[in-house]
């Protein structure tokens, strides 16, 4: 059973029927959950579901519907569990920020990645940036992104 940490634009890119990567990702995610994968949850990943497609400048699904797919799709997965840091995480985390000079937007980044190395996840992004990260394991679910 392999454990999946999936990144915002991946769960949002499931939901927005209209996404070009749409299909993709919906069928990454029941896929993994069909197999019996775990699809490991973290709140920063979670709150970035709830605030980007429901930006009112951006209009892209409505509350109602980004909640109930975050509460009642999401979390009805049998393998959806939470993914918190832990002790090794500040580690790996200002390992990465020192030894790639990152700081800004790029600390979202770091904080998965520190995130999926320290539960041994593999991370699922459209991202490519991902793969400056070493020890990382990480997919593409989009086969043209």
């Amino acid at each position: 059973m392999a454990l999946y940490l999936p990144d915002a634009n991946v769960l949002i890119h499931a939901l927005r029927k209209e996404s070009a990567e749409h299909e993709s990702c919906r069928r990454w995610l029941t896929d993994a959950a069909a197999a019996g994968d775990a699809i490991g949850l973290c709140e920063w990943v979670e709150a970035a579901l709830l605030r980007i497609p429901t930006l009112p400048r951006l209009a892209l699904v409505p509350m109602a519907d980004t909640l109930g797919y975050w509460k009642d799709d999401l979390w009805s997965y049998p393998g959806t569990r939470r993914l918190a840091p832990g002790p090794r995480h500040a580690v790996i985390f200002s390992g990465f920020i020192t030894s790639l000079g990152l700081c800004g937007n790029d600390v979202n980044d770091v904080w998965l990645a520190a995130l999926a190395i320290e539960h041994r996840a593999t991370l699922v992004t459209t991202d490519t940036g991902f793969s400056r990260f070493p020890g990382l394991s990480w997919i593409n679910p989009c086969p043209s992104a």
